[in-house]
């Protein structure tokens, strides 16, 4: 397991009846591991590319088929989901607010259940990198108004920002 992952799953809180949405599943390394700790939960994990979606689809076919997984090949941009579906969404190493179009965490805000929380996850070599990724990710969720993130530093290459909808 790749160590984003590995330190990402504990900071998200999983429990069994969780509702999640992972953003940028890649090949589906997340995916497996918070649906092992489901039970009556659901993760929806999307990626844009089809090929990772394949290679996600293939990891996870026992959690799909326990029907605690489903990964679909869509933009989050095109994603149609009840507001408050989730009590966490999370993404690991995705550029989710590039330029000043807040539409993203508009999507993120509304899909999140009062309460529940938006968990993103860094590794870079090089943390003055992440720390400028911190300060654009932070301005753009205070932007279109979610709180400030808190931030934590699992190692000096790992950073995590997380928040919580009111």
């Amino acid at each position: 397991m790749p160590t984003l992952v590995r330190l990402a799953v504990p900071r998200l809180g999983v429990e069994p009846g969780h509702r999640l949405l992972e953003i940028g599943c890649g090949g589906g390394t997340a995916v497996a591991a918070v649906a092992a700790r489901l039970t009556t939960g659901h993760i929806l994990a999307i990626d844009r590319s089809a090929a990772a979606v394949t290679r996600a689809v293939r990891r996870n076919a026992e959690h799909i088929a326990r029907g605690v997984a489903e990964i679909r090949q869509v933009d989050l941009a095109r994603l149609v989901v009840h507001d408050g579906s989730f009590d966490t969404i999370f993404a690991l190493n995705v550029n989710l607010f590039l330029g000043h179009d807040l539409s993203t965490v508009e999507i993120i805000r509304r899909a999140l259940r009062p309460g529940g929380r938006l968990v993103l996850g860094y590794w870079r070599r090089d943390p003055r990198q992440l720390v400028g990724r911190a300060e654009r990710t932070s301005a753009a969720l205070e932007a279109g108004g979610l709180p400030s993130p808190a931030l934590d530093w699992a190692s000096p290459e790992h950073l995590f920002l997380t928040t919580t909808v009111s």
